[in-house]
C-alpha cells in the first residue's frame, strides 16, 4: 500500500502513555457511566460512579487525586469541586479523603473541531451530525497511572442514532461494557447503518453513514479474513467484535475493536487490503497489549512490519518495500533530523513517520533474519499472551526474544534504540584469492572489503552477501561488519557470475548513491533546492506557476526561485516549473533516465502520453544533479497535480489525466549498475 498516512490520515490508536508508567504500578478505575447529551445545545451531563481496583501488585486502591478536561464542572456530594491545580487543558481535584468508590457528577459544553486538524488539536464532534469523544479530549475521570474497565448507559440520544464504544453492547442496546482494562475510552455516535456478520473469532460490523451493502460486504469479510490470519500468528483476537467505521474526517485511526476510516480513503479500491489490516493488527500491538513508551514506541514499527510489509512481501515486493523505506529515511537523515527511536512516542510528521514505523519495522526485520522465524514468532506469541490488556516496553520485548532464544540480545537492541542515523555500506575494493594449486581449499575465493562511510562511529551489523550462480541460483552467507573497514574471504564451490552486498534490503543502512532509483520525495524533504520559471509560458499560466513556487519553498531553507534564461546552479536539486521551461532540454540531455519530451508528447519508458491532455511529475538523475519536471496544462490541472504527488513520493514519475484527475502511470526507473554488486563474468573479470 501506500499507507493510509500517505492520504493525509494518521493511525493515532490508543492515547500512548507519554507520561511513562512501569505496568506493576497500575491501577483500575471501573466506571458506571451514566451520559446524557443534548445534541440540540452541544452539552453533556455525565455521572460516574467509580470503584477503584488494585491489579493485584500492590497499588493502592483508593482514590483521592483526579484529573478532568477543564472544560466540565464537576461536583461531589452535591457540592461543586474546585480544581487545585491546573495543566494545559485539564483540571487536577482532591476529593476530602480517599476512597474506594465515588461518585461524581460533570457537565460542559463540548465544542466540536469540524475540520479535525489532528496534527495541532485534538479532535471532538459533539452536535447533529454525531459524536466523537476520544482519549485526548479527556472527557472521563482519570489518575496516574491508571487503566480503566467500563460500561456506558446512554440517556437521550436521537432515536435513530446508534452508538459504539469499545466492548460489547449492553442487552439493551443502550450502551457498552468491557471488562478488559483500557488505556482510554472512547464513545460514537450517529445514524450510522449498521451492517453485521457472525464469524470464528469475532462479530464483524461495519457503520456507514449512508446505505453501501456492497461496500459494507467487503469490509465485512476482509475482517474475517484479518482476524483469523493474525490469530493463527500471534495468538486469539482479544476482542468480541471488530468495527469498520466510515469517519466524520478523513482519517484512518485504529482504536480498541474497531476502526476510523475517511469516507474518501475506505472507498479507494485497494484499501481493504492495504493499509486495513494495519489497523486491525492493531488490537494485538497498542490495542491489545499496550504501549508503554518510557523507552519508546514499539507498537507502530511492529505493526508496519507485520501488516504492511507483510503483505508486501507475499506479493514478491518485500525487497522493494525495504529499499523504499530505507530511502525515505535517508532524505532527512542526510540533513540530521532524526532521532533514536527510543525517543519515538507518535507521529506528528514526515520525520517522526521515517524513524517510528520506517526504522521500527527494519528493527523486527533484523531481529527476525537473525533469530529466524520460528524463535521470532514465539517470542511474539508469548509477549502477547504475557503482557495482554497490560502496558509494554521495548525491553519486555528484548526480554520475550531473550527467554525463546536463550540469546543475549541486549546489544543488538541498545544499538538499534539508541543510536540516531544509519550506517551507510561501501565496496571498496575486491579481487581474487589464488589457492596456488591447494585441492583443499574453495575452487573460488574472493577477498571483498567492506567499510561504513557514516560520519558516526561503526554500528554492528550482520550484513547478507549474496552470490549468484548460473544452475544454482542464488546463495547467501551472513558475515558480521563492526569495524569501519574490514575484509571478508568469501569461499565457493564454483566462480559465481556475480556478487551483491545486500541485494534485499535486509540491513536497517543508508543507501548507496546508484542503489536507489530518483524519487519524487525529495521535492518535499530535501533541500537545497532551486526552482526554475519560465519567462514565457501559455495563456493563464504565469500566476499559477508563481504560486507553486512560493509554495513549495515555503518554510524550507536553501530554496532559491529564479527564470529559465539565467544561470542553473552546479549542484542541489533542481525544479523545472513547466514543459516550455528554457532550461529543459540542456538539462535532459544529460539525464539517464528513459524519458524524452516534444511540443506535443511526453515519452516514458518509449510509450508516449499527449501534453495538455495529461499532466506530469518526474525526477531523472543528470549527472550529479537530480532534476524535477512539473509540467500542466491549466491551473485547475496543476492545482491537482500539487495535491496529488503528496501521495507518489517514493516513484520516479507520475502521469495523470488532467479532466478526470485519474493515475495513468506510475513507476521507479530501474537500477542496472549497483555500486554494492561485483559482475564476475569472465569477459570483465
Amino acid at each position: 500500500m501506500r499507507r493510509l498516512y500517505q492520504y493525509g490520515v494518521v493511525l493515532l490508536g490508543l492515547l500512548l502513555a507519554l507520561n511513562a508508567y512501569a505496568a506493576d504500578e497500575t491501577r483500575i478505575l471501573q466506571h458506571e457511566l451514566t451520559l446524557m447529551p443534548d445534541i440540540s445545545t452541544g452539552r453533556l451531563q455525565v455521572e460516574d460512579r467509580i470503584t477503584v481496583a488494585g491489579n493485584g501488585s500492590g497499588a493502592e486502591p483508593y482514590l483521592q487525586r483526579f484529573q478532568l478536561s477543564a472544560m466540565f464542572n464537576v461536583e461531589h456530594a452535591g457540592k461543586r469541586l474546585q480544581p487545585v491545580a491546573r495543566t494545559d487543558t485539564l483540571n487536577h481535584y482532591e476529593l476530602p479523603v480517599a476512597t474506594r468508590e465515588v461518585v461524581l457528577q460533570y457537565s460542559a459544553k463540548i465544542n466540536s473541531t469540524p475540520d479535525c486538524d489532528w496534527l495541532r488539536e485534538t479532535c471532538r464532534l459533539f452536535n447533529e451530525t454525531g459524536i466523537y469523544l476520544g482519549p485526548d479530549s479527556h472527557w472521563y475521570i482519570e489518575t496516574a497511572n491508571a487503566l480503566h474497565q467500563f460500561e456506558l448507559i446512554e440517556k437521550g440520544l436521537p432515536a435513530n442514532w446508534v452508538s459504539l464504544s469499545q466492548g460489547a453492547a449492553t442487552d439493551t442496546d443502550k450502551g457498552w461494557r468491557t471488562s478488559q482494562a483500557q488505556q482510554g475510552i472512547y464513545w460514537l455516535a450517529s445514524d450510522f447503518n449498521v451492517y453485521r456478520q457472525a464469524g470464528q473469532h469475532a462479530e464483524s460490523l461495519v457503520y456507514l453513514r449512508s446505505p453501501d451493502k456492497a461496500l459494507a460486504q467487503q469490509y465485512l469479510d476482509a475482517t474475517e479474513t484479518y482476524l483469523a490470519q493474525y490469530s493463527r500468528l500471534l495468538g486469539e483476537y482479544p476482542y468480541r467484535k471488530f468495527a469498520t467505521v466510515e469517519s466524520f474526517w478523513e482519517t484512518g485511526w485504529g482504536m480498541p475493536s474497531f476502526t476510523l476510516l475517511g469516507s474518501r480513503v475506505m472507498r479507494l479500491p485497494f484499501i481493504v487490503h492495504s493499509s486495513f489490516p494495519h489497523e486491525i493488527l492493531h488490537n494485538w500491538w497498542g490495542n491489545g497489549v499496550y504501549v508503554d513508551a518510557s523507552q519508546g514506541n514499539w507498537s507502530e514499527g511492529l505493526t508496519a512490519y507485520l501488516a504492511d510489509h507483510r503483505i508486501k512481501r507475499s506479493q514478491g515486493e518485500g525487497a522493494q518495500y525495504r529499499r523504499d523505506t530505507l530511502q525515505k529515511f535517508a532524505a532527512f537523515e542526510r540533513d540530521a533530523k532524526d532521532f533514536p527511536l527510543n525517543d519515538f512516542r507518535n507521529r506528528h510528521n514526515e520525520m517522526t513517520q521515517a524513524v517510528g514505523y520506517s526504522k521500527g519495522l527494519m528493527l523486527f526485520h533484523a531481529l527476525r533474519q537473525r533469530l529466524g522465524d520460528e524463535l521470532f514468532f514465539l517470542g511474539l506469541r508469548e509477549f502477547y499472551t504475557d503482557y495482554k490488556g497490560r502496558p509494554a516496553r521495548f525491553s519486555d520485548l528484548q526480554h520475550s526474544f531473550e527467554r525463546v532464544s536463550k540469546q543475549d540480545l541486549n546489544g543488538f537492541f541498545t544499538q538499534w534504540l539508541g543510536r540516531p542515523g544509519a550506517p551507510q555500506l561501501a565496496l571498496t575494493h575486491y579481487e581474487p584469492v589464488d589457492n596456488n594449486g591447494d585441492k583443499n581449499s574453495a575452487a573460488y575465493q574472493l577477498q571483498v572489503t567492506l567499510a561504513q562511510q557514516q560520519a558516526a562511529a561503526p554500528f554492528t551489523m550482520q550484513v547478507p552477501i549474496v552470490a549468484t550462480f548460473a544452475e544454482r541460483g542464488e546463495h547467501k552467507q551472513v558475515v558480521t561488519l563492526q569495524e569501519r573497514q574490514q575484509r571478508f574471504t568469501l569461499a565457493y564451490e564454483q566462480k559465481p557470475l556475480s556478487i551483491a552486498i545486500d541485494p534485499h534490503f535486509d540491513v536497517w543502512r543508508i543507501p548507496a548513491d546508484g542503489e536507489v532509483p530518483p524519487t519524487l520525495d525529495v521535492l518535499f524533504n530535501r533541500d537545497p533546492k532551486t526552482f526554475v520559471i519560465a519567462r514565457k509560458v501559455a495563456a493563464g499560466m504565469e500566476l499559477a506557476w508563481d504560486e507553486l513556487a512560493d509554495t513549495l519553498s515555503w518554510g524550507q531553507a536553501n530554496m532559491q526561485i529564479q527564470y529559465d534564461d539565467e544561470a542553473l546552479p552546479d549542484s542541489a536539486i533542481v525544479v523545472l516549473l513547466g514543459g516550455d521551461n528554457a532550461a529543459l532540454s540542456q538539462l535532459l540531455m544529460r539525464a539517464e533516465q528513459a524519458f524524452k519530451l516534444s511540443e506535443t508528447a511526453y515519452t516514458l519508458n518509449s510509450v508516449s502520453y499527449m501534453c495538455g491532455v495529461h499532466s506530469l511529475a518526474l525526477t531523472v538523475t543528470a549527472g550529479e544533479q537530480q532534476l524535477i519536471l512539473l509540467d500542466a496544462a491549466t491551473p485547475e490541472s496543476l492545482q491537482s497535480l500539487t495535491r496529488k504527488i503528496q501521495h507518489y513520493g517514493k516513484y520516479s514519475y507520475a502521469l495523470f489525466h488532467t479532466v478526470s484527475g485519474e493515475n495513468v502511470a506510475k513507476g521507479q526507473w530501474p537500477i542496472t549498475d549497483s555500486p554494492l554488486s561485483i559482475n564476475l563474468d569472465d569477459k570483465n573479470d
